[in-house]
């Protein structure tokens, strides 16, 4: 049972990766090019790729193939573009081991990440694989959720030597084989990088509006009475319940509208004695694609 609340569009949640056997929570200091702090909590997450504490350098070459690139850039959240001169993307396999080699890491220190950051890739057969935060003003890298002294200039220099720039879309797509068959078509395109793939866990969703009364007192007391209803037709992993903190249930206290996303299997066959329920709603969700422009 999930509670859900509707926020702003602009709130940013950065992601790590960590090598931990489980998800945890850490508590970053961000900081920007005015030096001005705020605190982000942060979810590391476990990764297959880690930084043991002997390796030096921010990737095994031994891992480089045909299809790997190694690219440099300003996140695409970022409108500013305020690191482009940083940019760079190198392309040939032997280059890229040669370089890596001259991209040792330094001491660990605090975990900081500035505001606006910079990113490097590695890039595997469309797919990213690997991203490191960089932090120009201060010298340092976020890779695994550990912060290590970097020599920032470095980057400059491969920029100098191999320019880049991007530009990205945002497609929606109704399902999995939408997607699929519109990312073949870009792998065609040579200037085609990578893109960040939608998830499609679930097939869709609709709603239902139980009353307030003593049996639905809460949504804790709803989701009970559901989930026993819903796990005869899919099993737990299959389905997820939702309450919503939209303008429905923040403006109408005699109700409360429950989201069930999942298989249209559950909308079908969910049966439930005076209760009507919403409309099937189709899932739609975004693919983002990175192309080269320079």
């Amino acid at each position: 049972f999930y509670i859900q609340i509707q926020m702003p569009q602009n709130l940013l949640c950065i992601f790590a990766n960590t090598q931990v056997g489980s998800n945890l929570t850490t508590l970053l200091t961000l900081s920007n090019s005015n030096n001005m702090k705020t605190i982000l909590f942060v979810y590391i997450l476990t990764s297959s790729f880690y930084l043991a504490a002997q390796e030096k350098y921010i990737f095994d070459t031994s891992k480089i193939d045909a299809t790997t690139k190694l690219i440099g850039r300003y996140p695409q959240f970022d409108k500013q573009k305020t690191y482009r001169e940083f940019n760079f993307i190198i392309d040939d396999p032997e280059t890229i081991k040669k370089i890596i080699m001259t991209l040792p890491l330094g001491k660990e220190g605090k975990n900081t990440i500035e505001d606006p950051e910079f990113r490097v890739n590695i890039i595997q057969n469309y797919d990213e694989v690997k991203t490191w935060i960089v932090n120009p003003n201060l010298n340092s890298v976020l890779s695994n959720g550990h912060t290590y002294e970097f020599d920032v200039k470095k980057l400059k220099e491969l920029a100098k030597k191999y320019p880049f720039d991007y530009m990205f879309d945002k497609i929606t797509f109704k399902n999995k084989f939408g997607y699929e068959q519109y990312l073949e078509k870009q792998k065609v395109d040579k200037a085609f990088l990578f893109d960040h793939a939608p998830q499609f866990k679930y097939e869709g969703s609709f709603e239902i509006k139980f009353p307030r009364d003593s049996k639905f007192s809460s949504p804790k007391a709803i989701s009970d009475y559901l989930t026993p209803l819903v796990e005869k037709i899919v099993s737990k992993n299959e389905y997820r319940i939702t309450y919503i903190l939209n303008e429905k249930n923040r403006n109408d206290q005699t109700q409360f509208t429950m989201t069930i996303t999942g298989s249209k299997k559950i909308f079908n066959e969910l049966q439930l004695d005076n209760l009507k329920k919403g409309n099937w709603t189709e899932t739609s969700e975004e693919g983002w694609f990175f192309y080269r422009t320079k």
